[in-house]
């Protein structure tokens, strides 16, 4: 399968959202857009992974996603993604950013 090689370097992976695509299925935590819903910006963070993001990974080979139903499910290049995701910089949560306020 042929692909954008950009879309295969571990730094395409380096957007949060996506690492949270990918985590997630390797972590069993994610089968379908519903689950990726963090607390706040949900409907502005849906449209990120809907019209950027999710797409990125599948064109890349990374996940299979069905739109209509929103399910997510590991792709045919995603042990390639996944094989980064421990090299990645997690993102820092608002909890840590409070915590290191006080």
């Amino acid at each position: 399968m042929d692909h954008d090689i950009s879309a295969t370097e571990p730094s395409s992976l380096a957007f949060s959202h996506q690492r949270r695509v990918v985590a997630g299925l390797a972590d069993d935590a994610v089968e379908t857009v519903s689950d990726l819903r963090p607390r706040g910006r949900a409907e502005e963070i849906e449209v990120a992974l809907r019209e950027t993001h999710l797409p990125a990974l599948e064109e890349a080979g990374y996940i299979e996603w069905d739109r209509e139903t929103g399910e997510i499910m590991p792709g045919p290049n995603f042990s390639e993604a996944a094989d980064h995701v421990a090299d990645l910089p997690s993102p820092v949560l608002e909890s840590e950013t409070e915590a290191s306020d006080d």
